[in-house]
């Protein structure tokens, strides 16, 4: 029987210059230190939460816990390209692609909502800025999620004939 087989895209290089292996493993660390960040921003008023609004504590709260939860899925990758284990790269695609969706949408909600950045929000130069920011960070964790991607179907392809996940 003829089987049609259609290859899925695949990046062969990352960033351009860098193997898949080292340009993973430089965009793992960059995130971990983006989530490190992300977690300082959002406890930086923890300790003045009885002065803040219990909805700007519950934001904060939140970027936090799901900062936190990213850093754990990149250091899973981290672990994954180390040990050679596909599974831990799939693994870490799973969560940590719906960590960064909760991250986007927290940060959404703080500029829409939020009373503190109200007044950031008048400025239209203000304004550019916080979306030129979301739409550079939503590029970058989607170019690191195919980055990601592509190593683990590299690796997998590396260990039996598919690279889809069985």
């Amino acid at each position: 029987m003829f089987q049609d087989k259609m290859a899925l895209p695949m990046l062969r290089h990352c960033c351009g210059c860098l193997s898949l292996e080292r340009g993973c493993l430089v965009l793992g660390i960059v995130s971990i230190q983006a989530c490190v960040l992300y977690i300082i921003a959002g406890s930086w008023n923890l300790p003045n939460h009885r002065e803040r609004e219990r909805e700007d504590n519950l934001i904060s709260m939140t970027m936090v816990m799901f900062s936190t939860l990213s850093a754990i899925s990149n250091l899973v990758v981290l672990i994954g390209i180390c040990r050679r284990r596909p599974n831990y790269l799939q693994l870490s695609l799973l969560f940590n692609s719906v960590f960064i969706l909760c991250i986007f949408l927290v940060a959404g909600v703080t500029c829409l909502f939020s009373p503190e950045f109200r007044p950031v929000l008048q400025s239209p130069g203000n304004v550019t800025l916080v979306v030129v920011s979301l739409v550079l960070g939503a590029a970058y964790s989607l170019y690191y999620l195919i980055v990601v991607n592509s190593l683990y179907r590299k690796m997998k392809m590396s260990y039996s004939e598919t690279a889809l996940p069985m």
